[in-house]
């Protein structure tokens, strides 16, 4: 028997086949690119430039201030609080200062006072005592192991790190040379006339405690700039030999010592030299 047609088709008929995988629609974010930007997104980002770069290398820097207040000491003409924010000033221009100890042995003369010990103390500063054991000083031995322990932690860590030291001792000229092999930055504040010329020549730069930081000029006169030149180690050594020429010829001149006039003389010819030797540079 012949079947009647069907007037209408089923449900499922209607429907359209299922598509292959292959040519189900993907997401906007997954379509493929055109090829012209292929390649663009294979090259490398464009590299810093030059200031870009400085900025980044001073901003990762860290800084750490180390005072050796036996060599170099607060007068009581001079306000400790306005010594530390000329201290933090010169520091931040070499990086981020996160770390400023001042060392002393709190039994000598040349101690911190205790209305400086206060002004230090809220500063920002932290006050290391260094008694002496068995007629032995400690002051230097716990400077070297925290410079060492503070620029070692952060090399380790691959942390760009500066180190300021205010002292005018040449013991630390070994120190601070060993620092540089390590990439360290080494910054150096001492008394002109008073510091040890290896001393200097182990820093990459140097700061006058009288001229950089009290502010003094000749004679005694307050002065300066606010922001003094960097000035590199050898300026800075020969800086420190006019002044240690210029003291010995006017103990000369008071009839200190024998032989004056000869001994002025000769040191007069040589100042004259250094002189003009720092001209010249």
């Amino acid at each position: 028997p012949s079947q009647r047609p069907l007037t209408r088709a089923s449900p499922w008929r209607q429907r359209p086949p299922p598509q292959p995988s292959s040519l189900l629609p993907l997401p906007p974010l997954l379509l493929p690119l055109p090829p012209p930007l292929l390649p663009l997104l294979a090259l490398p980002p464009p590299p810093l430039q030059p200031q870009q770069q400085l900025t980044t290398a001073f901003e990762s820097t860290e800084v750490g201030l180390f005072w050796d207040y036996e060599n170099l000491s607060v007068a009581r003409s001079h306000d400790a609080a306005d010594i530390s924010n000329r201290l933090r000033a010169l520091s931040l221009r070499f990086g981020r200062l996160v770390e400023r100890r001042v060392y002393h042995d709190p039994s000598k003369v040349s101690s911190v006072a205790p209305n400086d010990r206060s002004r230090l103390d809220s500063a920002g500063f932290t006050l290391v005592d260094c008694p002496t054991r068995n007629e032995k000083e400690t002051v230097d031995k716990k400077i070297i192991v925290d410079v060492m322990h503070f620029a070692i932690t952060r090399i380790s860590r691959a942390q760009a790190v500066c180190v300021v030291l205010m002292t005018n001792d040449g013991d630390y000229a070994y120190m601070l040379s060993r620092l540089r092999d390590l990439q360290v930055k080494v910054v150096v504040v001492y008394l002109a006339g008073h510091a040890a010329d290896a001393l200097l020549h182990a820093c990459d730069h140097a700061f006058s405690w009288r001229a950089d930081v009290l502010m003094v000029g000749e004679g005694g006169n307050e002065g300066g700039s606010p922001e003094p030149p960097v000035a590199t180690a050898a300026h800075a050594a020969a800086a420190n030999s006019r002044a240690k020429a210029s003291a010995k010829a006017k103990r000369l001149e008071s009839g200190q010592s024998g032989g004056a006039k000869a001994e002025k003389q000769r040191l007069r010819r040589w100042a004259e030299r250094q002189v003009a030797g720092g001209a010249r540079q």
